[in-house]
């Protein structure tokens, strides 16, 4: 497991070290990873994801390819992924506490821990040795048991996952922003992620219409504060809900 301030200089550590000419990465990404692969000089190719965040192309099999860990609710295709193809980087920056799998995956520390900066470089085979934090997960399942009639985002998400945030995606762009400002009305800060897309691409959905609701326990919806103690304390106790 090797150290960096940040996840960008992680992938450029990659690039380098084993000088990946060629590329596949998804439309759907944060700027500043794009931007690192362009500056290295390594040919960029893009595609699509579906409505599961799951490339919709079949790449060769021997290709370098970078899938995110979209919110930290994508480990089941981070598996599939990693059977088909060897030299899978996972971005895992959503999704610190996860196993590496694939050919390597990095993360982001400061967007879990109160750090500035920090980010490990796990090859398959590797452990990380972070301890998770099952109180972010009490968080997203509470989160989920409220908005899951509503949210048009199908989350199937395993037991172990523990997600960056709560992904909420909205009927309508109108319906988004309304909610978008609610929770920032009740104290949550609220980031829509990333750049503006193309609208005949299905990621611009993603970009216009999907809110991600932050797991942090000390600013939650107050309509959830009561409901998410009750939780806490049931298992504290060995009782189960109903």
């Amino acid at each position: 497991m090797l150290k960096f301030d940040f996840a960008r200089n992680a992938l450029r550590y990659l690039l380098k070290e084993y000088k990946i000419r060629e590329i596949y990465i998804p439309y759907y990404l944060c700027n500043v990873i794009r931007h690192v692969i362009f500056k290295e000089g390594t040919k960029l190719r893009f595609y699509h994801i579906d409505n599961d965040f799951f490339p919709v192309e079949t790449f060769p099999p021997n290709s370098y390819i970078l899938y995110p860990n979209y919110f930290g609710i994508c480990g089941k295709n981070v598996n599939k992924l990693s059977k088909l193809y060897p030299q899978l980087i996972i971005d895992n920056a959503h999704a610190f506490y996860a196993e590496p799998q694939g050919f390597a995956s990095f993360n982001s520390a400061k967007k879990f821990l109160p750090v500035e900066s920090g980010a490990y470089l796990l090859y398959k085979g590797e452990k990380n040795t972070f301890l998770p934090d099952f109180e972010r997960r009490k968080v997203f399942d509470s989160y989920h048991k409220h908005f899951s009639a509503s949210n048009k985002l199908k989350i199937d998400i395993d037991n172990n996952s523990i997600p960056f945030c709560y992904p909420y995606l909205a009927e309508t762009i109108e319906e988004a922003d309304k909610l978008a400002y609610e929770l920032i009305g009740k104290g949550l800060e609220i980031y829509r992620y990333w750049n503006n897309l193309p609208e005949s691409y299905n990621e611009y959905k993603f970009y216009s219409r999907l809110v991600p609701i932050p797991l942090n326990r000390n600013k939650i919806i107050p309509e959830l504060s009561n409901s998410i103690q009750q939780d806490s304390l049931l298992r504290q106790t060995g009782v189960q809900g109903i």
